[in-house]
């Protein structure tokens, strides 16, 4: 739309003249009106406009009421359409090729819930990617840009037909029923000055519409969502298209506004729609898949947790701390804020200390590392390290969750901040950081344990593949160390082993924070 705007020289340097001077007589203003006069006395559609009598002709309402009645169904259907959403689903769907449509409705979130109850997580996240790998290299820019190009139009169409016409129309007859076109009208003229802000609109609703741009497809689209209809046809379409633009380049809309307002440097604003409906969907798509691949991994984490918590512990209760855990975590998440993020990870190493490290761990380091020939000091040596090392980690874990007691370092910082929060939001920041504090101690004590634990659980493993070979290479006194188990030694080994292994994949698990 180049002829937009383009206001003549002569009138640009009144306007400075005029806004220059704004102490002078307004003589600059007095002869940019009387020119607006002239203009209106030459414009073709002058008879819109009443000069002498500063009125708006009822012709003009016979005009505006001869488009209300020809876009009123599309009126109609542009609120229900918008009601329902279907229409930029709809426009997207236009531009994509038949596979990738099918691909697209593949990844709806009410297909991916189906998919989801037949298809193992794993192979879903899998499907999911590659679908989403394929609709991104269909739906191209080529294509992308024809679609935001098409939508724009109907955005534009979708804002001329809901222009506030019976509004207008009401100035000239309070009798006017909206909707209504058998009634009788007598459209009386009305005061210029009292249409200026519905003129301003309606210029700015037709100043977006181009009979150039293409049309053909945005009304293809419209005629889809409809069923197959049009809402108003489309060569009449066309021919209105055709007078508007006709009616906003003689400039009397923004003539009849200077003259009524006494206004002479008006102008209407223009606003053409430029929304990036493409990449906009296509994003929207990515996330979509990406929340779902989020959820699926979430879900197989959370699941694989709790297998390894039942071969590990079984039915035992592992929440050991009693401020740092997860039913202090919901005091948070019910005030939208995040919580701790390692507590269920911190409560399972100690649970895993308390119950098996400093009990079934010991005994047999007491019965390998003190009663045991060893063949390298340096083996028995790293192991005890290992050992003492993973067991120093209890009065950390127990020092932090102190911490957050009634007497302890930022316990009452936090139940401070917390019953402040709701009436000032800034406490979020506050607590963020208190936690974040904390969770950056919980987590240097899990990463420092959990490696001595790694180092204990190889050697475990070594000690384990050395007890069955003939000629062993660690300890040579295997038969004699038998007899100070409890139970025989070879199996217990390897089940301490096992243990340890399930451990650190749960650690692994845990100390990652959710999704």
């Amino acid at each position: 739309m180049g002829e937009d705007k383009m206001p003549d020289d002569n009138i640009i340097n009144r306007v400075f003249s005029l806004l220059g001077k704004e102490n002078e007589p307004a003589s600059d203003k007095d002869m940019l009106l009387k020119q607006t006069i002239r203009d209106l006395a030459q414009n073709k559609y002058a008879k819109f406009y009443r000069v002498r009598q500063e009125e708006v002709d009822p012709s003009f309402a016979q005009y505006i009421y001869s488009i209300y009645k020809a876009i009123y169904p599309a009126q109609v259907f542009i609120k229900d359409m918008e009601k329902s959403g279907k229409l930029k689903r709809s426009v997207i769907e236009y531009f994509l090729p038949p596979q990738a449509l099918e691909t697209a409705r593949r990844l709806s979130l009410e297909a991916i819930e189906a998919r989801s109850k037949t298809t193992a997580p794993v192979e879903l996240a899998k499907q999911l990617e590659s679908d989403y790998r394929s609709l991104a290299a269909a739906f191209d820019d080529s294509r992308a840009a024809a679609a935001d190009k098409c939508y724009n139009l109907i955005t534009a169409f979708s804002r001329f037909v809901q222009f506030d016409f019976a509004g207008m129309l009401k100035k000239f007859d309070s009798a006017m029923l909206e909707g209504i076109f058998t009634a009788p009208l007598k459209f009386a003229a009305v005061r210029g000055d009292m249409l200026g802000e519905d003129l301003g609109a309606f210029y700015t609703a037709i100043a977006a519409l181009d009979p150039q741009e293409d049309w053909k497809t945005a009304f293809s689209v419209l005629r889809t969502i409809k069923g197959g209809t049009d809402s108003i046809p489309y060569e009449q379409w066309a021919a209105m298209l055709v007078n508007l633009n006709d009616l906003r380049l003689s400039k009397i809309i923004e003539y009849i506004v200077r003259h009524a307002t006494k206004n002479p440097i008006w102008d209407g604003k223009v606003q053409i729609p430029s929304g990036q409906l493409g990449a906009a969907w296509l994003e929207e798509k990515r996330e979509d898949v990406q929340e779902r691949i989020g959820a699926i991994a979430e879900g197989q984490r959370n699941f694989q947790i709790e297998a390894l918590l039942r071969a590990i512990f079984g039915e035992i209760d592992t929440t050991r701390l009693n401020y740092y855990n997860e039913r202090t975590n919901r005091l948070y998440t019910g005030k939208d804020l995040d919580g701790f993020a390692y507590a269920g990870a911190l409560n399972y190493l100690a649970a895993f200390l308390q119950d098996f490290f400093s009990k079934e761990v010991q005994e047999l380091c007491d019965i390998v590392l003190i009663r045991g020939q060893w063949t390298s000091n340096s083996d028995s040596l790293q192991m005890s390290e290992g050992f003492h090392g993973a067991l120093d980690a209890l009065p950390a874990i127990e020092a932090l969750d102190e911490t957050l007691s009634e007497k302890g370092s930022n316990g009452p910082r936090l139940r401070g901040a917390l019953l402040r929060v709701d009436r000032d939001r800034t406490q979020v920041r506050y607590i963020g950081n208190i936690i974040d504090g904390i969770d950056g101690e919980a987590l240097s004590i899990i990463k420092a344990s959990a490696q001595h634990i790694i180092t204990v659980g190889k050697h475990i493993k070594a000690l384990s593949d050395d007890i069955p070979k003939k000629q062993s290479e660690l300890i040579i006194n295997w038969k004699e160390l038998d007899g100070y188990s409890k139970t025989p030694l070879a199996p217990r080994i390897l089940d301490a082993y096992k243990k340890i292994n399930y451990f650190v994949q749960l650690m692994t698990l845990a100390a990652r924070p959710a999704a």
